[in-house]
């Protein structure tokens, strides 16, 4: 299902508004606490897959990032700033590409490669380029002022920090609905709106 992330918060907030009239809900911290439900609901499905054939996050979650510049750092390191905080995901699935617009896509390695095998052929990478993240950055392995690239794209989980409160994503219908009850839920607690006040906006 197509929406926006203020429109999310805003069908939460209405909710709210019926329960009561008093409550005062700013939606920033709605949005903040969609992206923190949403992060674990991910995560959730993606270890109930686990022992399942193939352990993958629904593809309608990734999101592209085009044209972000290389940097380079002394000794030839080269790295991105990464476009926004990325999902604690386990396998790495949190990222799914990251390359140019032509040729294979980047592969990745463990962090720190270019130290751990500095002087050992596998070093190499069979010439292609590795990735791995250090902090806010994105460290790029195998890459030299001949291979270097200008811009890179990267492929992500829900990379909220690069998306506008406006922007369309795509969200399952069934997560969408377990996201604005889990925040409704939550919200409801925090402002202490009697029980018997609540009835999920369903009329009898």
């Amino acid at each position: 299902m197509l929406t926006t992330q203020s429109k999310i918060a805003e069908q939460i907030s209405l909710r709210i508004r019926q329960q009561t009239s008093d409550a005062a809900v700013d939606e920033r911290e709605l949005m903040l606490s969609v992206h923190q439900k949403l992060g674990i609901i991910v995560r959730n499905r993606l270890y109930e897959s686990k022992g399942i054939e193939s352990q993958e996050v629904d593809g309608s979650f990734y999101y592209p990032i085009e044209g972000i510049p290389v940097l380079k750092k002394s000794k030839n390191k080269y790295y991105i700033k990464m476009p926004s905080t990325s999902m604690s995901l386990p396998f790495g699935v949190d990222i799914k590409r990251v390359g140019t617009d032509e040729g294979m896509g980047f592969i990745p390695v463990p962090n720190g490669f270019s130290d751990l095998y500095a002087g050992l052929d596998s070093a190499s990478l069979e010439g292609q380029i590795g990735y791995y993240k250090s902090g806010v950055n994105l460290m790029f392995s195998n890459m030299n002022s001949t291979n270097n690239p200008t811009t890179v794209n990267i492929e992500m989980v829900l990379p909220f920090g690069a998306l506008d409160e406006d922007d369309e994503i795509s969200i399952p219908t069934d997560v969408l609905a377990e996201i604005v009850e889990l925040v409704f839920t939550d919200f409801v607690r925090t402002l202490q709106i009697p029980v018997d006040e609540v009835n999920n906006g369903i009329d009898n």
